[in-house]
């Protein structure tokens, strides 16, 4: 089970491509969040995975990962749920953007993400997964934290999560690949 689970990290960098892709949709979402409206910075903070998906498995095909990937047989149900687990928020976060809690869905979504996050330790077994997680977590915390206006989340402290989300995967991706090529 451990080979399985180390030929799948080392094919395809533990994740970083995908990290890499979603690290960089959600700064965008952060820079949405400081030139747009929230309705609008929202709703792409929402489905900021629509676009980094196709990114992640194109760059996971362009380093090769589909070939010569170990038969994960029994774990493929776990990956997919492991995958899939973030999608469960959903419905919680189109109800906060029907009842216009705009700036909270990038707390909800990374708070969720991190958690998320969490099952990749076992998967890649590495542990910066768990440590970008814990980081996430923090950062958005201390960033709500520090709200000026105790009644509202204001739209710059939503790009500031989304900053801070975007930015922890883009550093876990590049201490996975140097660490992989090291």
């Amino acid at each position: 089970m451990e080979d399985i689970l180390n030929q799948l990290a080392m094919l395809n960098y533990s994740g970083a491509p995908f990290l890499i892709a979603y690290g960089i949709t959600w700064n965008i979402c952060g820079w949405i969040w400081k030139r747009s409206n929230c309705r609008i910075a929202s709703l792409a903070t929402l489905f900021q995975g629509m676009i980094a998906l196709p990114i992640a498995l194109f760059l996971m095909y362009l380093i090769g990962a589909f070939n010569n990937r170990p038969d994960t047989g029994i774990f493929n149900s776990l990956i997919i749920i492991i995958a899939m687990s973030q999608l469960l928020v959903l419905p919680l976060l189109i109800s906060m953007f029907r009842k216009r809690h705009y700036t909270s869905i990038p707390f909800v979504f990374s708070s969720v993400a991190a958690v998320h996050f969490l099952m990749y330790t076992w998967m890649y077994q590495t542990f910066s997964y768990i440590l970008m997680a814990i980081l996430i977590v923090i950062s958005i915390s201390i960033i709500y934290g520090r709200k000026i206006n105790n009644d509202k989340i204001l739209s710059s402290e939503a790009a500031f999560a989304c900053f801070s989300t975007g930015s922890l995967l883009l550093l876990n991706a590049i201490y996975l690949i140097v660490s992989h090529i090291l």
